[in-house]
């Protein structure tokens, strides 16, 4: 798949519209589609910008989700990661967040088996 591609596929994943991405960016609207559209290329710090807010590896925006990956072998608290899944998400309850959290983890983990799978 083309970049454009694989950002509207990230972006459609996290449930957020075009406007909630380019708002987060500090971009317009119009400008945003335009990457989704192939009629504008984000340059290197906003495609940096677009993985942390779509929650994906860069390498997968940029079709090279295929490169070798090094794994890391640090930990991280389910909380922090919470707390960075669900930066800015002031109107969701604790537990609302805590529902979405187990949805997303069930949701990794069922694609993480999947790719095993297909790699295997």
């Amino acid at each position: 798949m083309s970049f454009a591609e694989n950002l509207k596929k990230a972006r459609q994943n996290v449930g957020m519209t075009q406007q909630q991405v380019a708002d987060r960016m500090g971009i317009t609207k119009s400008t945003y589609c335009g990457y989704e559209t192939e009629k504008r290329q984000p340059d290197v710090q906003k495609i940096k910008q677009l993985s942390k807010i779509l929650g994906v590896p860069s390498d997968f925006l940029l079709e090279t989700e295929n490169a070798p990956v090094q794994k890391d072998k640090r930990t991280v608290s389910d909380d922090d990661l919470k707390v960075a899944f669900f930066e800015g998400a002031n109107d969701l309850t604790s537990d609302e967040i805590d529902a979405l959290w187990n949805d997303a983890k069930d949701y990794i983990q069922y694609k993480i088996e999947q790719r095993r799978k297909k790699n295997d």
